[in-house]
C-alpha cells in the first residue's frame, strides 16, 4: 500500500519566516442555533454580493487536503501521478487547525488524495474537535477503512462521511479506479459505516462521478444507493481544476450526449418512483449543461465563498480551480483571507471568471433566493405537519 510521507521543509536563505504556531486552546463545539444562525447569514450575504459585489464574505468551512497521495490510481484523477513530498507536517496542520477554529469556522473537511494514507489523520481531526470545530467530515476512498479505522475516526470526531464509489459492480468500478477488488472493499467499507447508524450519529454519502465510461451505469447507481440505503450524490467529471488538469482525463469528460440522456431518463424513472437516497431535480437538471448538451444554468458561484481550501503543502485558496499564490506556512489565515487579493480573487470566482468545474454545484443551486426559499417553506410545512401528525396520534 502506498504511504505518504509528509517532510517538512527546512528554511531556505531568504525565504520568508515561518508562521509561528498558534496556541491550542480547547473551545467548546459552536451549538447548533449559532450554526443554523451563522449559515443564514452566510447565505444572505451572498445574495447581497450579486448587489455589491465588492462585499467581502469569510469562508466558514475549510478544505484540508491532508494529503495529494493515494492508494488508488484513478484513471479520472492525477494525484497518483507522482508522490507529494514537502506536505504539511501533524503540527503544522494542528496549527492550521487553531486558527481555523479561532476564525471560528464550522466546519472542516479532511480529504485527499487519501487522507486516511497519513497515519497521523485521526490525531489532526482529533485536533480539530478539542479546538471547536463542530462539524467534522472525511472524504475517503475506504481501502483503509476497517473497523479499527472507523473505531479511530469517530472517536476524533467524524461525524460525516464521502465514500466514493464509481460503478454498480466491480468490473465498471475498479476499471475507473485502478485496483482489483476496490469495489468489493469500498462497498465493504461503506456497509460496517451504515451499520453504525443506530449507534452513533453519522451521515453517510456515497460519491459517484459522471465520466464519459460510467455514464450509462447512473440508473444501476441509483438501484444501488436504494438497496444500500445510502444517499447518492453526483460528481460531475472535469479536467478544469487541480488534481484533474490531465489530457486523459479531459478524454472522460467528453460523455456522449445520448448516452447520458438515456441514463438520465432511467434515473428519473426511479426518482420519479421512489425519490428516497437519490439527488433531488434540481441537481438532475444541471447536469446536461455541465457537459455541453445545453446551456448551463447560470448561477453565483457560492462554493467559493463558502469554504478555504488549504491543500498538502499549505497552498492556499477559495476554490478548486484557484491557482493559489499564498502558503500558510508563511502568511497566518487570518491574514491571507482579509488580503485584497484573496478579496479580489473571491469576488472573481463568485462571478464564474474562471476555468469553470461542477465542483459543489448542487450549493450553488440550493443557495439561491428562487430555490432556498420555497425548500425552507416546503421543510417547515413537513415538520409541521409532522407535528399535527404527532399530536393527533397523542
Amino acid at each position: 500500500m502506498t504511504s505518504s510521507t509528509p517532510v517538512s521543509i527546512g528554511r531556505r536563505r531568504n525565504e520568508p519566516p515561518r508562521v509561528a504556531p498558534v496556541p491550542h486552546v480547547h473551545r467548546t463545539p459552536i451549538p447548533a442555533w449559532r450554526r443554523s444562525a451563522r449559515l443564514g447569514r452566510f447565505v444572505a450575504a451572498t445574495w447581497a454580493k450579486r448587489l455589491r459585489p465588492d462585499l467581502h464574505i469569510r469562508p466558514i468551512a475549510a478544505e484540508l487536503f491532508l494529503t495529494d497521495n493515494c492508494n488508488l490510481k484513478c484513471i479520472s484523477c492525477t494525484c497518483w501521478h507522482e508522490n507529494t513530498l514537502g506536505e504539511l507536517d501533524e503540527s503544522e496542520w494542528c496549527s492550521v487547525v487553531d486558527q481555523l477554529a479561532a476564525l471560528d469556522f464550522m466546519k472542516a473537511n479532511f480529504t485527499g488524495g487519501e487522507a486516511l494514507i497519513r497515519r497521523d489523520a485521526a490525531r489532526i481531526i482529533a485536533h480539530a474537535r478539542e479546538a471547536g470545530i463542530s462539524d467534522l467530515h472525511l472524504n475517503t476512498n475506504g481501502i483503509v477503512l476497517d473497523d479499527d479505522r472507523i473505531d479511530e475516526v469517530l472517536e476524533a470526531g467524524v461525524r460525516s462521511f464521502n465514500i466514493s464509489i464509481d460503478g454498480p459492480d466491480p468490473e465498471s468500478h475498479d476499471a475507473i479506479r485502478g485496483r482489483d477488488g476496490a469495489f468489493e472493499i469500498t462497498v465493504d467499507a461503506l456497509e460496517r459505516l451504515l451499520a453504525r447508524q443506530h449507534k452513533t450519529d453519522i451521515a453517510v454519502r456515497m460519491n459517484f462521478t459522471v465520466l464519459r465510461t460510467n455514464a450509462e451505469h447512473l440508473p444501476a447507481m441509483a438501484d444501488l444507493a436504494q438497496r444500500l440505503g445510502v444517499d447518492l450524490y453526483l460528481n460531475l467529471g472535469t479536467d478544469t481544476t487541480f488534481l484533474f488538469r490531465d489530457q486523459g482525463i479531459s478524454d472522460l469528460t467528453k460523455v456522449d450526449g445520448d448516452t447520458l440522456t438515456a441514463a438520465l431518463a432511467g434515473f428519473n424513472e426511479r426518482r420519479q418512483r421512489n425519490p428516497e437516497h437519490l439527488p433531488n431535480a434540481l441537481d438532475l437538471d444541471y447536469i446536461p449543461g455541465h457537459f455541453g448538451l445545453e446551456p448551463t444554468i447560470d448561477v453565483p458561484c457560492v462554493e467559493s465563498q463558502l469554504k478555504l481550501m488549504v491543500r498538502s503543502t499549505g497552498s492556499t485558496g477559495g476554490c478548486w480551480g484557484h491557482d493559489a499564490t499564498m502558503n500558510v506556512r508563511t502568511t497566518p489565515i487570518a491574514e491571507i483571507i482579509d488580503s485584497p487579493a484573496y478579496r479580489e480573487e473571491q469576488a472573481r470566482l463568485f462571478r464564474k471568471d474562471c476555468v469553470q468545474c461542477g465542483s459543489n454545484y448542487s450549493v450553488n443551486l440550493r443557495t439561491q433566493p428562487n430555490t432556498l426559499v420555497p425548500m425552507v417553506a416546503r421543510s417547515l410545512r413537513d415538520r409541521a405537519g409532522r407535528t399535527a401528525r404527532e399530536r393527533g396520534r397523542s
